[in-house]
């Protein structure tokens, strides 16, 4: 059975809203555990770090919210999206599908969270005392940069996990790796060389976060040249899968099938 452009649309955001809803049934805490979860995390950090270690300094605690938060939203989204098509074994098994279907809405069920999450982190920023300007508005964008990087990386896992799926323990292992490598927890100014600065944000996501703390604790507009390369290698991955998911549908119907 085949399925239209609009109605596939309307699945989209049908199943969208259903899978927010039935997540947030599944604890007592329900929607307060979007907010609750990356709070936890980053008390856990400044705990360690600016009270046990005695390290970060002035704002620390806003240092590492703009690290961290911005880097759970990429670890989970990915991390939920490599299982996406897999889990859409249901859907496959009754219409055809694009497979694209299921990482994207993993990619906007996150979104979704993660704009109520940020909306918290800004309240705290602004509450915490740091000046407020215009070159917020350039959050925007690392924000919409961030998401085609997401997109982008959701749509490469969750081609490659069908085919191998103990491919999702090497996710786990390589979002721990890029966590101790995006510079969350500490400034990449103080641990590294000069001329192993650029090479460090080659990294897209600590590129990202510099951004992020550029713009929200130094009011600094941000480097619009990197994140247009972000953007645009984001792009070009996703056209490449886009490409690639036509090219493998009945591939992949048939081995979820199995």
């Amino acid at each position: 059975m085949f399925i239209s452009k609009t109605h596939l649309v309307e699945v989209f955001f049908t199943k969208l809203v259903f899978n927010l809803k039935s997540e947030a049934a599944q604890t007592y805490l329900a929607y307060i555990w979007w907010i609750l979860e990356p709070a936890l995390l980053v008390a856990v950090f400044y705990l360690v770090f600016a009270v046990f270690l005695v390290r970060g300094g002035p704002d620390f605690i806003v240092f590492l919210i703009c690290g961290n938060i911005p880097f759970l939203w990429f670890s989970k989204s990915v991390n939920n999206a490599s299982r996406s098509i897999i889990a859409g074994h249901g859907l496959i098994n009754q219409t055809a599908i694009p497979k694209p279907f299921f990482p994207m809405l993993v990619v906007f069920q996150d979104a979704v969270k993660q704009t109520i999450v940020f909306t918290c982190m800004l309240v705290f920023i602004t509450s915490y005392g740091l000046e407020v300007s215009w070159v917020w508005l350039s959050l925007l964008f690392i924000i919409l940069t961030q998401l085609l990087l997401i997109s982008a990386a959701a749509l490469l896992v969750a081609a490659i996990t069908p085919f191998l799926p103990d491919f999702k323990y090497l996710i786990a292992t390589a979002m721990m790796a890029l966590m101790f490598g995006s510079g969350i927890f500490y400034s990449y100014k103080d641990v590294l060389l000069p001329q192993h600065q650029q090479l460090f944000l080659m990294n897209p996501i600590a590129n990202l976060i510099k951004n992020y703390r550029q713009v929200l604790m130094e009011n600094i507009l941000p480097d619009w040249l990197a994140l247009g390369y972000i953007c645009l290698g984001s792009i070009a991955i996703i056209v490449l899968m886009t490409w690639y998911y036509r090219k493998t549908d009945t591939l992949y119907a048939r081995l979820i099938i199995q």
